[in-house]
């Protein structure tokens, strides 16, 4: 073994004496790392070897994990470091180890290996009586191993974990949480598939059951964990199952079935020829057992058997129980002098391994053993003590249940604080979604308002353009129509009164005619000529259409002084002028009418004129071929309004006119 560590430590020797400027390490170096480590480890749980040599070896080892990399497997060889230490009784340095392994699983956030950590550090306290601490501790570690998500070394931690809060538990006389706590010890410990404690969870069931009084379901519980296979150690955990068994028979005055089961137990010779600590104890509660039942045989004898061997195993602990039992005998055979010898041996050992309860027994024999004076003073110590630990019971209690309601309460705050966190992150989103949906809404209506703007522009600069080819087409229209009108009827009049002239200069008729020919030029001119749109536009239209009445027709004009011009825009004045210009030509050529009505009206901003004549009308199929009545649509639909004619023959002529402002 010791060539094929040096050659493991050559090999690393080698690697780092060669390698170059990069000062991480390659995978093969830190698992020949690993592997040397392991061999130092193998090596100190050499049961042949001394204890100095095993801790000088651990003293390697420590040196060589602070080397490692900060990761999981550190934290595992830091464990392996403390229990060895543990066993060791070296209890410093396993302290010293839990609490690297706990920062450095902090650091990390394996939380599984903080947990194993305060578990270490609860049996650290464990073992120094500081309950308080150790229950701390513990309940640390539970709450986190019941967060972590289970395998079977989740589950082993947590059996093991509870199991050690049951214990607690049970010496602070919380029997009921101390059963709560092992009854789900045993479950986790049977889901990890080791069952190596489960024993140990029946036995503290039967201690729990047996301090409540219930004695046959605490022997149940003793002989089921003497059942149970799953410890390591078989011999051992029969002999831990019958002493229990033997020590309630006891607390029920059943003499005879708690001798049978400390012989029992001591009929495993070979076994207790190499565990001479236990050998002690099943012989003083034997010895015990048959004094109280009054059977002497072998009394002091078994007494002083169990007290030369605890002597010499230097077992303070059995020693302090011994010499009360010694006392006890001697008092009730009235030797008061080896009874207080014995008992002031008890109360000495007693206060050096502190254990107050031994401590008040010997109090309480000492003072019935000695003298009144010297009885007095035990008496009045005793019930110092007494009150004292009665203080300090409830006091132990008081700080564990201050400790678990700390704990769930900084939890709850935690709880509390990570809802308040999440419900701001909420509230922060649902702002933003809101911001994001207003800014999608402002940049929509933006894009809205943009289109609409664009569609407008669009639509206005498409309506201007049919509104100047309206224009210009009504003005083409117009100029066609009046040159027409200047070739066929002002033309031929004019060729006519040459002709006339030509053949009789001094004919009277050229003057009539030339008069008839400048009347037909002014009407023309009338019909083209520019008007006034301003504030006398009502007396130029009333004028315009008066103009149609001279051939003896009849017109009725209504509500034409209640508009309000001023309201409506040039281009609407000009257009409403020449429509009902046009519509009184065509009258006046075509429908042969007497009578012409015109109404005039104005609401919600719009203009509305209703044109009636009583003339010839017209069939609706020529109303299509009338260029004059087909250039008024186009006026009024350039203005966006709207033109309804209305006919039939013989029935007169319609027309309903619609122009908003």
């Amino acid at each position: 073994m010791l060539q094929r560590l040096a050659c493991l430590l050559l090999i690393v020797c080698v690697f780092f004496s060669c390698k170059d400027e990069d000062p991480t390490p390659t995978v093969d170096a830190a698992i020949t790392q690993l592997d040397v480590i392991d061999e130092l480890i193998e090596q100190a749980e050499d049961k042949n070897k001394s204890k100095e040599e095993k801790k000088k070896l651990l003293r390697e080892v420590d040196s060589l994990v602070s080397k490692l990399p900060d990761d999981s497997n550190k934290i595992l060889k830091h464990r392996k470091l403390g229990i060895i230490y543990y066993y060791l009784e070296d209890y410093v340095n396993f302290k010293a180890i839990s609490d690297r392994a706990l920062d450095l699983s902090i650091s990390i956030g394996d939380s599984l290996g903080i947990a194993k950590s305060y578990l270490n550090l609860g049996i650290y306290y464990r073992n120094f009586r500081n309950y308080t601490i150790a229950y701390k501790n513990f309940y640390q570690a539970e709450k986190i191993c019941s967060l972590i998500n289970k395998n079977n070394d989740v589950c082993f931690t947590h059996g093991n974990i509870l199991v050690n809060l049951a214990q607690i538990k049970r010496r602070a006389k919380d029997y009921s949480k101390s059963e709560t706590y092992t009854i789900a010890a045993i479950k986790q410990f049977h889901l990890s598939g080791n069952k190596e404690y489960i024993p140990l969870c029946y036995s503290n069931l039967g201690s729990v059951a047996k301090y409540l009084g219930r004695y046959d379901e605490a022997i149940a519980y003793h002989k089921k964990a003497m059942e149970f296979d799953g410890s390591s150690e078989k011999k051992q955990r029969i002999l831990i199952s019958l002493n229990n068994i033997g020590v309630t028979y006891k607390s029920q005055q059943k003499y005879d079935q708690a001798k049978e089961a400390f012989h029992k137990a001591l009929s495993y010779k070979d076994f207790l020829k190499k565990d001479r600590r236990r050998y002690a104890l099943l012989t003083d509660n034997l010895a015990y057992a048959k004094f109280l039942s009054n059977d002497l045989e072998n009394i002091p004898e078994l007494f002083y058997e169990a007290l030369r061997v605890r002597d010499s195993i230097q077992n303070k602990t059995g020693l302090s129980t011994n010499n009360l039992h010694l006392a006890e005998y001697y008092q009730s055979i009235g030797d008061f002098k080896r009874a207080k010898s014995f008992a002031v041996t008890a109360r000495k050992l007693a206060k050096e391994i502190g254990n107050n309860e031994e401590l008040l027994k010997s109090y309480q024999i000492l003072s019935k053993v000695s003298n009144p004076k010297e009885g007095l003073q035990y008496a009045e110590a005793y019930i110092q003590l007494n009150d004292s630990l009665v203080k300090e019971e409830r006091l132990f209690r008081d700080k564990i249940a201050r400790i678990q309601f700390e704990t769930e309460e900084k939890e709850q705050q935690i709880v509390e604080k990570e809802a308040q966190i999440v419900q701001k992150e909420q509230q922060i989103a649902t702002v933003q979604n809101q911001n994001t949906i207003y800014l999608l809404g402002i940049l929509l209506l933006l894009m809205g308002i943009s289109f609409a703007i664009y569609f407008f522009r669009q639509r206005t600069k498409y309506l201007a353009q049919q509104n100047q080819m309206v224009q210009f087409q009504a003005s083409y229209e117009t100029e066609t129509r009046i040159s027409k009108r200047l070739h066929d009827e002002l033309g031929n009049d004019i060729f006519q009164v040459m002709l006339q002239y030509q053949n009789d200069p001094h004919d009277s008729k050229i003057l009539e005619r030339l008069n008839a020919t400048y009347a037909k030029a002014r009407d023309i001119s009338r019909e083209n000529n520019e008007f006034d749109v301003d504030e006398s536009f009502s007396e130029e239209l009333s004028d315009m259409l008066k103009n149609y009445t001279k051939n003896g027709i009849q017109l009725l004009v209504r509500g034409l002084d209640k508009i309000n011009w001023q309201g409506f825009e040039a281009p609407v004045k000009i257009t409403v002028y020449r429509v009902l210009q046009e519509l009184m030509t065509n009258m006046q050529k075509h429908s042969q009418a007497g009578r012409v009505v015109l109404v005039f009206t104005q609401d919600n901003n719009t203009l509305h004129i209703k044109y009636t004549d009583n003339g010839v009308g017209i069939d609706k199929t020529q109303l299509q071929s009338k260029n004059g009545l087909h250039n008024t649509e186009k006026r009024i639909r350039a203005i966006d309004g709207t033109l309804i004619f209305e006919s039939e023959k013989e029935k007169g002529f319609k027309a309903n006119i619609s122009i908003p402002n």
